[in-house]
């Protein structure tokens, strides 16, 4: 009797399910289906969230290891390759900052380059360690210039169109003669600039001209003194005389005709002894009177007086030396 229960007892443990499914056998054999579905769910979703979180780590890592690589480049190595301006020009990173302004090092980069490919033109592609620091002075000074200036721009709502950007080119390249390709390949070859960035280079002078002219209260009132002098007929030496150091008088300078000066072609536009009115220079160093002397077939004679501009260099000096300029890259060493 015991043997035939516990035969039976273990008969009934290792009872399959039908094979046939039948409206009675149906619920046995979903929850056989689903218990395999389990066995291989969680591992599942294991494996899913370890990758996003292995994602995550080297993204992270990567973006680490890309920025130390780009900080080492700029600001240790102080690199001033294609490679370091590219990436200044899409990554908008600072090289130093004045009076609250950030000065971008892609613009400190964009003067360097016009810089070396001038030399390069010379012929100078060894430079020596004293000039190529020389150089990179004069480009940081000319960013800190431009930022600045922007920051009074800013201040005083001064703009530069596109209008004035476009004039002031065409007139370049008219005084060249030059077709569209070859200026392109001469603003290439000379100032290492794309047209593109001969257009952001000439906005910042035509910008920094306007502030600097827009700033100098004095030197307005001056060139209005020299107006009314030239109203009462006085010849420029007279009102150099009279005015003395607030004016600049340079006589008697002779230049070929096809000279492509800005004054030389005011003068040429003259009668001799006829004087201009004031002219604004791009330089944004002061106002022009001209006065044109004689003139041949070959060249001319002219005269000017200046009304020199010096309260935007005197706040860009006052600044610097008030510790307002704070230097990421020391660009002397």
């Amino acid at each position: 009797m015991i043997k035939k229960i516990l035969k039976s007892k273990k008969s009934t443990e290792k009872k399959e399910l039908p094979s046939r499914i039948t409206n009675d056998t149906v619920a046995q054999h979903r929850e056989k289906v689903l218990a395999g579905g389990r066995k291989h769910k969680y591992p599942l979703q294991y494996t899913k969230h370890k990758l996003v979180w292995n994602t995550i780590f080297i993204s992270v890592a990567g973006l680490i290891l890309v920025s130390t690589l780009v900080w080492l480049q700029l600001y240790v190595w102080k690199d001033t390759s294609d490679l370091a301006y590219r990436i200044t020009r899409v990554l908008p990173l600072p090289i130093a900052k004045i009076d609250g302004q950030s000065v971008p090092y892609s613009n400190y980069l964009l003067y360097h380059r016009s810089s070396i490919a001038a030399l390069k033109v010379q012929g100078q592609d060894e430079i020596a360690a004293d000039k190529a620091a020389f150089l990179r002075q004069q480009a940081m000074d000319r960013a800190l210039e431009v930022a600045y200036a922007n920051k009074i721009a800013n201040e005083r709502d001064i703009k530069v169109n596109d209008n004035q950007v476009d004039d002031f080119l065409k007139k370049q390249r008219e005084s060249t003669s030059l077709t569209e390709s070859s200026w392109e390949s001469a603003v290439r070859d000379h100032l290492g600039w794309s047209l593109s960035e001969q257009r952001q280079a000439v906005r910042s002078a035509l910008t920094v001209s306007a502030v600097a002219f827009s700033v100098d209260e004095p030197a307005s009132n001056s060139a209005k003194q020299v107006r009314d002098y030239i109203n009462k007929k006085k010849s420029l030496a007279e009102i150099a005389k009279s005015m003395k150091d607030k004016v600049q008088l340079v006589p008697d300078i002779t230049v070929p005709k096809k000279n492509t000066d800005s004054i030389a072609a005011i003068a040429a536009k003259l009668k001799p002894g006829q004087i201009s009115p004031s002219t604004k220079t791009l330089a944004g160093d002061g106002y022009y009177f001209i006065s044109l002397k004689s003139t041949n077939d070959n060249t001319l004679t002219y005269s000017y007086l200046k009304v020199p501009l010096t309260v935007f260099k005197q706040q860009l000096i006052q600044v610097k030396e008030s510790d307002k300029v704070a230097y990421y890259v020391d660009v002397k060493q």
